[in-house]
């Protein structure tokens, strides 16, 4: 007598195609983390910072009243991460050439760029005041940060450095930006590269054309529109990839990896991306300090130029508000 074949239990068959289905998402997902992990592992870390010495006597400017900066807080919700561009073709540190504060808010679904001019005459620990780029280079991210929260009272929660070449390359990975030039910034950055392809109005620039647009002090308000550019160009390349595929933004951070240097560990890293990426904005917030009309020039020895604000703790309710208030409460509460 034959046995009696036993039939299949179909709550049983479900059970057993859903833990193949887990299992298989199981090995996708530890896959993806294991790729990710090795990507991000392209990126240069510094967790500590050397100090150097002054290599020369800074006169002090001593009428300067600094204000009640009070202790550097932070806010839940907000990170600040500090974006310092440098030229590191010398090898060697040097005084940070841009200064960008991008603050991630989640209480406010916004993001806002606020370019600290490096001309900004501050208070830098254990050394004379001076420049505020000058703390970059002597004590790095770490010096630069205590710099920012002595003089601002705000906490900067990571740092991360770009050199030139790794901006060149986002951009040619994006196949160049559209930028409007005016006739000066046009003749400008022909007259640096030997062409004559760039006119006023808009401009399909590559990344070299990009990066001289950046970098140009000698068109326009000096320091001041260069800093504008840079914010401009920041925000393009922010909308650039937010409409990228996967596949464009896994090539544009191929690109760049090897060119960026952070103190962020590969979970901050995600993190922050994935909130900057998911936030559905129509535009950036974009700001300087100081702010116009908020300054006096002065001079130091040997003639270098700085700026100092004509009431410190004003500005420093200008750069509170400007990244933990919400613009669109403030612009309702003026129209009131």
């Amino acid at each position: 007598m034959s046995a009696k074949r036993r039939k299949n239990n179909p709550a049983n068959r479900v059970l057993r195609i859903l833990l193949v289905v887990l299992l298989v998402l199981v090995l996708i997902a530890g896959g993806l983390f294991i790729f990710i992990q090795v990507k991000l592992g392209a990126i240069s870390r510094v967790f500590s910072n050397n100090y150097a010495d002054e290599s020369t006597d800074i006169t002090q400017i001593e009428a300067v009243d600094w204000g009640e900066a009070g202790v550097a807080t932070s806010v839940d919700g907000v990170v600040n991460v500090l974006l310092v561009g440098q030229d590191t073709r010398t090898g060697e540190r040097e005084r940070s050439d841009t200064m960008i504060i991008l603050s991630v808010n989640k209480n406010t679904e916004q993001i806002t760029m606020v370019s600290l001019m490096r001309d900004l005459y501050v208070q830098i620990p254990g050394y004379s005041n001076n420049r505020l780029n000058a703390a970059y280079q002597y004590g790095g991210f770490d010096l630069l940060d205590a710099t920012i929260e002595e003089n601002f009272a705000i906490v900067i929660d990571y740092n991360v450095e770009v050199d030139f070449e790794g901006f060149e390359d986002i951009i040619e990975t994006l196949g160049g930006i559209d930028v409007e030039l005016t006739a000066a910034e046009a003749e400008y950055i022909n007259g640096k590269l030997n062409q004559d392809t760039l006119v006023e109005g808009v401009n399909h620039l590559t990344g070299e054309e990009a990066l001289w647009y950046c970098r140009t002090r000698k068109v326009g308000n000096s320091d001041f529109e260069r800093t504008e550019r840079q914010r401009r160009v920041l925000e393009i390349i922010y909308e650039e990839l937010k409409g990228a595929s996967w596949l464009k933004l896994l090539q544009v951070y191929d690109s760049v990896a090897s060119n960026i240097t952070t103190d962020m560990n590969n979970t901050q890293i995600i993190s922050i991306a994935y909130s900057a990426y998911t936030m559905d904005l129509s535009e950036m917030n974009s700001y300087r300090i100081p702010a116009d009309n908020t300054y006096y020039n002065a001079t130091l020895g040997a003639g270098m130029e700085v700026l100092i604000p004509n009431d410190w703790d004003e500005t420093r309710a200008l750069l509170w508000d400007y990244l933990y208030s919400d613009p669109e409460e403030t612009e309702t509460d003026a129209e009131d």
